[in-house]
């Protein structure tokens, strides 16, 4: 077990973005919230322990109240891949250990191995920073900022109670002392999305429990988690009076009606619950937000793909060859969709169009299907036998809601004015619950089309257009 090393002496050890640690220093050292990246130097020692590398993780918290203790040691290799890739080419020739912070990782504890001289290890789980992507034009700039910063403000990180921009604190108060809502230019740069909502955003919390008490107060997310929360809802108590009231007065109806339909309903809980969640978590931190950020797209490609599986199976219900195709077709988009939509860069602002256009082309595969069916049944029966009208109307919402989505119109045109209600991306939410609606009385219309005229595919396709199609 390594011996004890003083705070003196590893103080003296200590260097912070390539400045000095200085004991007598006010600023003492030199955290910020932003990033930081330590090193240790060793002057005495050949080696540095991971026994040193907790007391400078302790010496840092210690003396700035805002380092968030998380992450692991990194030994050589892994820490100069990190600092490459961060763009700290120059730390690659360090022997030492390397220590690095950021807020993204709060409360983590890692079990840390550390090589010993004689070829043993020692683990010992303890808490420190982890690596926050930095530059070494930055770097300069990020001290000039440290130094402005007065006393107090270095004393106001609270990571239990979140915070929205440091600069808007004083004295030693939680930012929720502020009231729980901030402007725009107020919030961390990673929950900046539309400039032209000004106003009404929670602040970061930090805490779950937090974030689910903004359900108690309006915020300009309310309308988006209400919205899918209870269009959630209602097709969770759907789900079993559909079982009586549309499948259970059909007689003839098999285990594969059930499935295809059950499995549209399925996907619209998942995605409206998906969604609800990210809004409603998407101020908890930057981490939490992009985990849930990436269930919520997840989900918006199981209603996509859930809604083809019925209208695909009645479009070819006499055609099994065609089902089959088309439904492994729209499982192989759907998988390949799932598979971009989880790169964290797609979920960055620049990328909006980029998500628009993604899901815009999931559900505008459709057409194929579609056209396929109108040119096998002709267009007055496809009403009938597709209820084609529906899937127009379906469509129309989507497409309609996916281009407010991408172009945020109404808010571009007069920023501010649509904080709270009708923004670009609650238009949206109200055409997804639109088309999910009238998407569920197609598909109820063409079971009972079916199973009421050729359910057993016994009847000629030119004698049904004669029997039940209207001329």
């Amino acid at each position: 077990m390594p011996t004890k090393t003083s705070n003196a002496n590893l103080r003296n050890r200590i260097s912070i973005m390539g400045i000095n640690y200085n004991s007598n220093s006010s600023s003492n050292c030199n955290l910020n919230r932003s990033a930081s990246v330590v090193s240790t130097t060793s002057t005495t020692h050949s080696k540095t322990t991971a026994h040193d590398l907790t007391q400078v993780a302790t010496i840092a918290h210690e003396e700035d109240s805002k380092a968030t203790l998380a992450g692991s040691v990194l030994e050589k290799d892994t820490g100069a891949d990190l600092a490459s890739k961060a763009g700290l080419d120059s730390f690659n020739d360090h022997k030492d250990p390397y220590l690095f912070r950021s807020d993204s990782f709060n409360e983590k504890e890692s079990e840390v191995v550390y090589n010993k001289d004689d070829g043993g290890c020692t683990k010992e789980p303890i808490q420190i920073f982890t690596l926050t992507p930095i530059t070494k034009e930055n770097t300069s700039d990020h001290h000039h900022r440290h130094h402005r910063r007065s006393k107090q403000q270095d004393e106001l990180r609270d990571s239990e109670k979140g915070f929205c921009d440091e600069a808007s604190l004083s004295g030693s108060k939680s930012p929720f002392d502020l009231g729980p809502l901030c402007t725009w230019a107020e919030l961390p740069a990673w929950m900046q999305d539309n400039p032209a909502i000004l106003t009404g955003y929670r602040r970061e919390t930090f805490s779950y429990r937090k974030s689910l008490a903004s359900l108690g107060y309006l915020h300009n997310e309310s309308v988006n988690i209400w919205s899918h929360l209870l269009g959630a809802l209602a097709f969770v108590i759907i789900s079993p009076i559909a079982y009586f009231r549309v499948i259970g007065v059909l007689d003839t109806v098999q285990w594969t009606d059930i499935g295809v339909f059950y499995a549209f309903i399925a996907g619209a809980i998942i995605c409206l619950s998906m969604s609800a969640s990210f809004h409603t978590f998407c101020c908890h931190s930057e981490d939490v937000s992009g985990q849930w950020n990436r269930c919520d797209y997840v989900g918006i490609v199981f209603l996509i793909v859930g809604s083809f599986y019925p209208a695909i199976f009645y479009i070819f219900y006499c055609h099994k060859t065609w089902q089959i195709m088309y439904i492994s077709l729209i499982s192989a988009f759907g998988g390949a969709t799932i598979i971009v939509v989880l790169q964290p860069r797609f979920r960055t602002p620049q990328f909006r169009w980029v998500r628009s256009g993604l899901f815009l082309a999931l559900g505008l595969s459709a057409l194929f299907p579609v056209i396929h069916g109108i040119i096998l049944y002709g267009f007055n029966m496809a009403q009938q036998a597709v209820a084609l009208n529906y899937i127009f109307c379906v469509g129309a919402a989507y497409v309609f809601g996916a281009l407010i989505y991408g172009s945020r119109v109404p808010e571009c045109f007069f920023p501010g004015k649509f904080d709270h209600f009708m923004s670009s991306h609650q238009i949206f939410h109200i055409c997804v619950l639109i088309g999910c609606a009238v998407h569920f009385a197609g598909i109820s219309k063409t079971m009972a089309f079916w199973h009421t005229t050729n359910h057993s595919c016994s009847i000629p396709l030119a004698q049904m257009q004669l029997e039940f199609i209207p001329a």
